[in-house]
């Protein structure tokens, strides 16, 4: 029998919003103290939970994935909390949303629930980050580095830092949208998808991820265009194909959708037989 969760989806949905307009006005709020964009600072931040393992576990994940320094889990009326502070990163608008949401969603998965964060930080945070043109390769293989870990925030964190020193490099820009689809910041992501298409014009993989981002978000004639335009760059692949067969079965072309699900098993993508058994009759 499962467990009822304490944080429900429904919660974690209306916390999730709420999380982004949160972290908006935290950044606002710096900037009229006189902070300056892009310096280093840290933040304090309290989970609660129903049960004191599902803490247990976050403080564990936090202490080794993301180098935070954590308290110990102790009573707060009838649940527990966990408090913890985040290591040092340099804070702008993007890095703080990208930070806030990957530890609402680490704690989500946990079944805990973020009770808020805060920062002492000001004009008196004079530090930066070493954007030094050599430190680029560095800081995209440290973003790398972090993805693989799944500490999304840290990936994110280091891809933005990576674009400050190279703007022009439509990797940093497609591997930052790779790094935000994960973290359900749907319309952020789809920005850094046009933005390296637009330095990239023959871009597959931008496509192809920018399509199914359209695709998630319902947007079925504007993921078909995109796959139309892979397709223009690569017409054998089966897997495009097969993807553009579900988006014009979802926006009601079934003709349409059965002659791509037949082609992409030409092609050799056997799992697209599924499809025509099922709606190609």
């Amino acid at each position: 029998m499962t467990k009822e969760r304490y944080f429900t989806q429904e919660q974690f949905i209306t916390q999730f919003n709420a999380e982004i307009r949160y972290a908006a006005e935290v950044w606002q709020k710096l900037k009229d103290s006189g902070f300056q964009e892009y310096a280093l600072a840290v933040f304090d931040f309290t989970f609660v939970a129903r049960d004191r393992e599902q803490l247990e576990q976050l403080k564990q994940l936090f202490a080794s994935n993301y180098d935070f320094v954590m308290g110990e889990v102790a009573p707060k009326d009838e649940l527990w909390k966990l408090q913890g502070v985040s290591n040092e990163f340099p804070v702008d608008a993007d890095n703080l949303l990208c930070w806030a949401i990957d530890i609402l969603v680490k704690g989500f998965e946990l079944d805990c629930r973020l009770e808020g964060y805060g920062t002492f930080a000001g004009a008196g945070n004079d530090e930066f980050p070493d954007m030094a043109k050599g430190k680029l390769e560095q800081y995209f293989n440290m973003a790398m580095s972090a993805w693989q870990q799944k500490n999304y925030s840290a990936s994110a964190i280091n891809f933005n830092t990576a674009i400050r020193i190279f703007d022009v490099n439509p990797n940093s820009w497609y591997s930052r949208a790779i790094v935000k689809d994960s973290l359900y910041l749907v319309m952020q992501a789809r920005a850094d998808y046009d933005k390296a298409i637009e330095l990239a014009p023959e871009f597959k993989e931008a496509y192809i991820n920018r399509a199914v981002n359209k695709y998630e978000a319902g947007e079925y004639e504007a993921a078909t265009e995109d796959f139309n335009k892979v397709l223009s760059l690569d017409p054998d692949n089966a897997m495009v194909y097969y993807n553009r067969g579900n988006t014009k079965y979802n926006s009601g072309d079934k003709t349409g959708a059965c002659a791509d699900w037949k082609r992409a098993l030409e092609l050799g993508a056997e799992y697209a037989a599924e499809r025509l058994a099922e709606y190609c009759k």
